[in-house]
């Protein structure tokens, strides 16, 4: 049958595309190295808020365990939130910024949290400076958590898509109770319609079901540890490079990918389905392994995990709180 490209151009062609992959590879590299928060001293504005917020959720996860919680948990969490934000102050940053009410808030939260339940705390001031302990004034009353009521969840069908947004929070703890599986493949067919470079539609989505691989899946991703009851379902959303034609298009994985697993969990809302998305960020010997239990070829790249369940009547979460509009948003005019 004929053809319209010479075979030996096209072979030329990769080679080029191949060494240009590699620059930009690289300038990625360099970009990411030069800006990525890898110390508590690298200290620029956004650095050491990233560094904040990142603490402050690893608490918030531990005060919102339902069961199985640790009084004394979270040491190290508490001990790097403490240095970011003695460095945070002494760089003479707002002390009204968002990261910041939330660092000094989390602290206070916990030790109110422990005290309430007759638990030591004298260890805190070994490790948190005693500007960050004094007690509660009007600023520092955020974060936490808060409690999701699984009657509330029954009407989220009713909802408009506002609501249903602002009121979805993570589940990491379930009921044990089954789950209507045609109601998770509703909000995968619904995601179909999520955009995607050129109409690609690159994704792929592995269902699992079985307990016993689910629980090795949940062991080698390392973000379930400690939740007494497993997932009904759990989905591995990955994106197929193969579906990519040029170097320009090398992180678009990320993004078309991103963009479905958010489509699928607003349709897990949508149907009252409680839900958590665990990364993909994983050593390559775990990924490996994760590749291999659930057959991921290799031109996949493996986006994120969603861990799917019922409701309990009432679940305890993290506050999550999010910015105001004024601190992610820029107009240019």
């Amino acid at each position: 049958m004929k053809t319209n490209t010479n075979k030996l151009k096209e072979y030329g062609k990769k080679i080029l595309q191949k060494i240009r992959l590699r620059y930009l590879a690289g300038k990625d590299i360099r970009r990411f190295s030069k800006t990525a928060s890898f110390s508590i001293y690298d200290c620029s504005y956004e650095q050491l808020c990233s560094r904040i917020i990142y603490n402050v959720h690893a608490i918030e996860k531990g005060l919102s365990r339902n069961e199985n919680i640790r009084l004394g948990f979270g040491k190290k969490a508490l001990s790097v939130l403490n240095d970011a934000l003695v460095v945070y102050t002494k760089s003479g940053y707002s002390q009204d910024s968002f990261p910041y009410r939330q660092g000094r808030s989390i602290i206070l939260r916990y030790k109110k949290f422990h005290e309430s339940k007759n638990f030591d705390v004298s260890f805190l001031s070994e490790i948190i400076d005693s500007t960050f302990l004094e007690d509660y004034n009007q600023v520092f009353r955020e974060a936490g958590t808060k409690t999701i009521y699984r009657e509330e969840k029954k009407q989220n069908h009713n909802k408009d898509f506002y609501s249903l947004a602002q009121n979805r929070y993570s589940i990491r703890e379930f009921s044990g109770q089954p789950i209507d599986i045609n109601k998770v493949n509703n909000a995968i067919k619904n995601a179909g319609k999520t955009p995607s470079v050129c109409n690609r539609q690159g994704w792929k989505v592995y269902v699992v079901t079985n307990k016993e691989k689910m629980k090795n899946l949940l062991y080698l991703q390392r973000g379930f540890k400690g939740y007494p009851k497993l997932p009904e379902v759990v989905l591995a959303i990955s994106v197929s490079n193969s579906t990519f034609l040029s170097p320009v298009e090398r992180n678009e994985a990320f993004v078309d990918g991103g963009l479905f697993s958010m489509s699928v969990i607003y349709g897990l809302e949508h149907e009252g389905l409680a839900a958590v998305p665990l990364n993909a960020m994983m050593n390559s010997r775990d990924e490996k392994d994760i590749r291999k239990l659930i057959e991921v070829d290799d031109s996949e790249q493996l986006i994120l995990f969603i861990a799917i369940g019922d409701f309990k009547e009432e679940t305890i979460v993290p506050a999550s709180d999010r910015k105001s509009i004024e601190d992610y948003t820029i107009y240019i005019k």
